[in-house]
């Protein structure tokens, strides 16, 4: 995919803050928001830890404090952890990006069909969430004959559904691993449903027109980060 380097604002850096996950939407080009991916997953739990000492040896050193063994080796696994977590649910090619864009390519083509058989249905509100079974959910104040419908046209869409699926599974994994940001958040297999609307999600992906030219696609990983924090804001409690 070419990349315009001439727009601007179309891409992120990552601020870690005691609470939450920023993003600054000032990287010139896909080049350097590749090297500042690169320099994130190095360096983002490192940035106020004081400099480490040069060893004086290199025997293995093992600290023992009430029957708990803490190694460089653990130590390391750890970080390692993170930084597979934050590449993971934050940034473009992860997990939870492209579980969503998978579900956004779809979208669309499901709704035409929704909208054709039900064409009040455009107009009315109603979310969508999956529950613990895996299954898709169709929420908000429309009639259960119009909840059926929706139902069965999303719910018939294996790759849709498996797409969701993958979403859950991969951003509860990730949060677990994390820390700040999302992972600040109570979010686990009870609550989830009650947390995210995957259309409101959907509906907020839409990469703005410089975005698009430079990602040559409609789906925004920003606009998408933006509005899981958002729901998170509203519908989640923090730890």
């Amino acid at each position: 995919m070419e990349v315009n380097s001439n727009n601007t604002n179309l891409a992120s850096q990552f601020i870690l803050t005691s609470s939450e996950v920023k993003i600054n939407k000032s990287v010139n080009s896909k080049e350097q928001l590749n090297s500042e991916m690169e320099r994130l997953a190095k360096d983002a739990y490192h940035k106020d830890q004081p400099k480490e000492p040069e060893a004086i040896y290199d025997k293995p050193m093992n600290i023992t404090t009430n029957n708990v063994v803490s190694t460089r080796e653990a130590e390391e696994k750890a970080l390692n952890n993170i930084r597979i977590a934050t590449v993971n649910l934050y940034m473009p090619g992860g997990e939870v990006s492209n579980s969503v864009e998978k579900m956004f390519t779809q979208y669309d083509n499901i709704m035409a069909e929704i909208a054709a058989e039900q064409p009040s249905l455009a107009n009315k509100d109603w979310g969508l969430s999956i529950s613990q079974s895996g299954e898709l959910e169709v929420t908000g104040s429309i009639s259960d004959k119009e909840k059926s419908l929706i139902s069965e046209k999303l719910n018939d869409n294996g790759d849709f559904v498996a797409a969701a699926q993958e979403f859950k599974s991969s951003f509860l994994e990730h949060i677990d691993l994390g820390v700040r940001g999302w992972s600040s958040y109570d979010v686990n297999e009870d609550n989830f449903s009650k947390i995210f609307d995957l259309k409101e999600m959907l509906d907020n992906s839409q990469g703005t027109e410089s975005f698009k030219q430079a990602w040559n696609k409609d789906f925004s990983w920003l606009e998408l980060n933006d509005n899981i924090s958002s729901q998170l804001r509203r519908n989640a409690t923090k730890f």
